[in-house]
């Protein structure tokens, strides 16, 4: 079944975006918050990650299935049970993501870029048995962002060329309540119209590749899986080294969950909602429901091409990158 089809039925809402036309290509984020501590590591690469990271809580076995075989018996399950997640279960993380103002110092580096990725936590990479590495085989970029499509590779992702709707944010309303928020990855738009790439109206039209729906989570619910999913497990996550396929060099992305604009009134927010996903993430497209997740604004620092191995051990640097 196609997995347009799928979501079109299961998020009650109309896919009219699959239209080429109504595709645009990626633009700057013109709601997302400024990078708070550009002058503060002003020899660093910063910037901001708007994301919704949502939490696919699936059989072991599932997850080892995805993984290279070389990774398969690396996870360490003992990392993730404090966070309430049984030994048998696994964390796959789904991100959607957007990149805002990302800077050297005060120098603009990169323009804004999207980003959607199915990425693999608590992978125990150099085999101590407690150094905690996130595994990314795939990744879905603009097809026009060269230093983001170049990077990536260097790391040994497999770079997947997708427009993004929306192409200028991290997500868009669906409802007049501004509750339920909806990202959607597509396949670029054809070039050229042919019989296989049009609707019935003749218009070129691209493929959905994967797509997420959120809303706010209920305060007070007690039985589902986002309420026992603690901040402090996004935390944990989202400062992982990061490696690919190239596993002689590493990504040290540190996240912080305590400047101006991941507090007050901007405050991490559980969702829930449901998450699609395709080939090749997942060997069949599928749609997961009632799926946990975070929507946050975070600032981070990266530090490229590191030797994984001088890793060992990376816990983050203080309360505000570590959980």
């Amino acid at each position: 079944m196609r997995l347009q089809f799928i979501v079109t039925i299961l998020f009650s809402f109309s896919l009219n975006l699959c239209s080429a036309h109504n595709l645009r290509p990626q633009a700057n984020c013109s709601s997302c918050l400024p990078n708070p501590i550009a002058t503060t590591y002003p020899h660093n690469i910063t910037g901001t990650i708007n994301a919704t990271t949502a939490v696919l809580l699936v059989p072991l076995c599932y997850a080892q299935s995805l993984l290279p075989s070389r990774f398969a018996n690396s996870i360490l399950t003992h990392a993730y049970t404090r966070f309430n997640i049984p030994p048998t279960t696994y964390p796959l993380v789904v991100e959607s993501i957007i990149d805002h103002d990302i800077r050297y110092g005060n120098i603009p580096v990169a323009a804004d870029f999207s980003s959607f990725r199915l990425t693999f936590p608590f992978i125990d990479l150099l085999g101590d048995g407690y150094s905690t590495f996130r595994y990314t085989g795939y990744i879905y970029l603009p097809p026009s962002n060269t230093v983001a499509i170049n990077g990536s590779q260097a790391y040994g992702y497999t770079v997947l060329p997708a427009y993004f709707a929306p192409p200028d944010a991290p997500y868009e309303f669906t409802s007049r309540n501004q509750r339920d928020r909806l990202f959607q990855v597509f396949e670029p738009p054809p070039t050229t119209a042919n019989h296989d790439h049009q609707n019935k109206g003749g218009r070129p039209r691209s493929k959905l590749l994967g797509a997420t729906k959120f809303r706010p989570a209920k305060t007070t619910t007690t039985a589902t899986a986002h309420s026992t999913i603690p901040l402090a497990f996004y935390k944990n996550i989202t400062n992982q080294i990061m490696f690919g396929n190239n596993t002689a060099v590493c990504d040290r992305m540190m996240s912080f969950w305590n400047t101006s604009i991941t507090t007050g009134p901007y405050a991490p927010q559980h969702v829930v909602g449901e998450v699609a996903l395709g080939p090749p993430l997942v060997p069949r497209e599928k749609v997961w429901r009632d799926v946990p997740g975070l929507k946050a604004d975070r600032a981070f620092l990266e530090v490229n091409y590191l030797d994984c191995k001088g890793l060992k051990g990376w816990g983050g640097t203080g309360s505000g990158d570590s959980g």
